[in-house]
């Protein structure tokens, strides 16, 4: 029996008495008695009840159905109406008050029992399917999609604040309205209507829906997603429908963002290496039918890095924006452009023959070449190189074409720029090329299983009162029993992008061998000197610095002991990004030494500007200077103007001892060559130590 309290409102006190004791031999707690409206009302603010039995004609105030009405506003609480009356205008009026249920007097006890329990079993359930319904609508109220509830005849029955915004209509204008009225998603492909099961009664499957555009009330194109799932009764059958979408248009707008940036590049606009690599595997294919042949274009522009370099990355970047602008200007709207690298550019001609992309290239050049750039009152022509190949049914894939236009254009570059070469994969050019490529897996290999051997070559004061052991650490790789000298394979790794490896190798084992020197010697200071050479790819890598500095502290290496070597054209090519280097590492107590002067821009001017300890004169002219009497003239001009800059000279390529009489007569400070010494295993010297 429940613990529920009940109110009874009877204005015949022996009736409310007997039925007060009637509900307390069922076991509910002893009900309060009001006689009439206004007492009930109070009670009800007092009592808080959980039922009310009110008679219908109260002899004074309200009646019960009007009490009932007043009750109804402020609190919910089930009411039961008591009475002898039940005639059709009582009935009509009792129906206003929405009563829990109707007893006719006279009741036996059992019925009046079976109808307080059925009442208050009623209520609970329908409170608790009320507060479902407020919860429901909360949330279809808060949710970000928005939803359309339909009927089986596929009428709108309901619109949540969310699809009422997206659609630019209101429910009560809608409601009833064939669903077809307001929401008719198109694919975003084909532009179809989309083909959603709504007129499909039995269809119980949910289906869901994506790249759809909607055309809004407003004229407004929306880009949708959302699913179709059905309304299911407890007996299986589908009663509705409930139509879920939301509008994805600013995602679709940030995807199509991301994806042009992901395939386009930022500063020229052009299409980037990735869109472009795509677009010519599509074409590749299809040239490999043999219908239609396509040409390819590799241009790099000759002199970029240089301007770059010394004149900033806005004079660079000028120079990109107008050779973007010239491309766009020479080819067809139907061609693709791409920047492919830092100063590269690809370009596609769709359709062309091999005397057409020719044309093309050279009035390509022509008008880069009238495009001068204007910089602080300077003035630079834009010359490019090109590499051409004809895209057809032998070209192969995407990755063959790039490689073949860029060996072509490597090739144009290497003999002086301001050329087309067309590929030709027979000629012997292009043979040794491919030579130079086989050299790199090998390269690879030997970087990972530590196949390369470190030689070192003394570098001997000219005076022999130094007492500080400088000697050039050298590299060979490993081949059985012997050695393959650099320059077999320096090349092949140069043009393939190899050097930073290759120099980060050679300096982590120079600092493990000074290191193993150090523990030999133990007493006293390690005489020794290591030059290390630096190739202008690990000069250009901003992370070497980091390196070397890391290194150093590692191994314990005192700064002043390690010399790095730098060639004149390493660091005139990239020479404010060398010059801020070099000074970084001077200022941790590094050395540096200017390589093969002479023999590349010899700008007297940048050698003033260099921060660089040693002036190394290129073996070209110390190597027969005994009987070459400019090569003579030309070492001893070097030399003069190193120590006038307040360099140390070495001189390379010493073979004998006549050319060393040479160089003491000029003054110059160091030697190295065979004469001298020639170059020996690292690791012999530091066994020699150790025994």
């Amino acid at each position: 029996m429940g613990q529920e309290n009940i109110l009874i409102v009877e204005d015949e006190r022996i009736i409310a008495i007997d039925l007060q004791g009637r509900l307390t031999r069922f076991g509910y707690p002893k009900p309060v008695i009001a006689t009439n409206g206004i007492d009930a009302l109070k009670e009800i603010e007092i009592r808080k009840p959980d039922i009310i039995l009110m008679d219908i004609m109260l002899s004074s105030g309200f009646d019960g159905i009007e009490t009932a009405n007043i009750i109804n506003k402020k609190h919910n609480i089930p009411i039961i109406f008591l009475t002898a009356y039940s005639d059709e205008k009582t009935l009509e009026r009792a129906k206003e008050a929405e009563p829990a249920a109707y007893l006719l007097k006279p009741f036996k006890e059992r019925e009046l029992f079976t109808t307080i329990e059925m009442a208050l079993f009623k209520f609970k359930t329908d409170e608790k399917t009320k507060r479902q319904e407020r919860w429901s609508a909360a949330i279809l109220r808060s949710i970000g999609d928005g939803i359309i509830a339909i009927n089986q005849s596929g009428n709108i029955d309901f619109l949540n604040p969310q699809a009422e915004n997206i659609l630019g209509v209101k429910q009560e204008d809608v409601k009833n309205l064939p669903l077809s009225d307001i929401f008719n998603p198109l694919d975003s492909v084909n532009k179809l209507p989309l083909d959603l099961p709504l007129n499909i009664p039995h269809s119980i499957q949910r289906v869901n829906y994506k790249n759809c555009v909607l055309l809004a009330k407003n004229g407004n194109a929306i880009h949708i997603e959302g699913s179709l799932s059905p309304i299911i009764d407890k007996f299986g059958n589908v009663e509705g429908k409930v139509v879920a979408f939301r509008d994805i248009s600013q995602i679709q707008k940030l995807s199509e963002t991301v994806s042009y940036q992901e395939s386009h590049d930022a500063l020229t606009g052009l299409m980037n290496r990735k869109g472009f690599t795509l677009k010519l595997n599509e074409l590749s294919e299809e040239a490999k039918s043999g219908i239609k042949t396509h040409a390819f274009l590799y241009m790099d522009l000759d002199q970029f890095k240089v301007i770059n370099d010394i004149y900033g990355h806005k004079a660079g970047d000028e120079m990109l924006l107008q050779t973007t602008e010239t491309i766009n200007s020479v080819v067809r709207s139907s061609d693709i452009c791409a920047r492919l690298g830092s100063d590269e550019f690809g370009i596609i001609l769709e359709g062309a023959q091999l005397q057409h992309a020719l044309f093309i290239g050279e009035r390509l050049q022509s008008r880069l070449n009238e495009n001068k750039i204007v910089h602080e009152k300077e003035t630079f022509p834009i010359t490019s190189s090109i590499g051409l190949v004809l895209i057809d049914e032998m070209a192969g894939d995407a990755q063959r074409i790039l490689s073949n236009a860029d060996e072509a254009c490597s090739i144009a570059k290497d003999e002086g720029g301001k050329k087309i070469i067309v590929y030709n994969d027979d000629e012997n050019l292009f043979a040794k090329r491919r030579g130079e490529m086989e050299w790199i897996p090998r390269l690879k290999k030997a970087l990972k299983e530590n196949q390369f051997e470190l030689f070192y070559q003394p570098i001997v004061p000219v005076n022999n009162t130094n007492t500080l052991k400088k000697c050039e650490i050298l590299i060979r790789l490993k081949n059985g029993d012997d050695y393959i000298p650099p320059s077999q394979f320096l090349p092949s790794a140069e043009r393939y992008n190899l050097m930073p490896a290759i120099d980060r190798w050679v300096i982590t084992e120079s600092f493990k061998k000074f290191k193993q020197l150090k523990d030999v010697i133990a007493e006293g200071e390690n005489p020794y000197m290591f030059s290390v050479n630096l190739s202008p790819e690990f000069l250009a890598d901003e992370a070497s610095y980091d390196f070397i500095s890391y290194s150093l502290e590692e191994f314990d290496i005192p700064p002043s002991s390690i010399c790095f070597e730098v060639t004149e054209t390493a660091a005139i090519s990239n020479i404010q990004s060398a010059t801020d280097f070099i000074k970084k590492l001077k200022a941790n107590g590094c050395f540096f030494a200017l390589d093969d002067f002479g023999s590349g821009f010899s700008s007297f001017n940048y050698l003033k500007n260099l921060p660089v300890d040693y002036l190394k004169i290129d073996g070209i002219f110390v190597r027969d200077m005994d009987v070459d009497p400019v090569n003579r003239a030309m070492v001893q001009a070097i030399n003069s103007l190193g120590q006038v800059i307040g360099l140390e000279t070495i001189a390379e390529f010493v073979r004998n001892k006549d050319i060393i009489e040479h160089l003491r007569e000029i003054n110059v400070d160091y030697l190295q060559g065979y004469e001298v010494g020639k170059p020996q295993p690292l690791s012999k010297l530091i066994e020699e130590l150790t025994t």
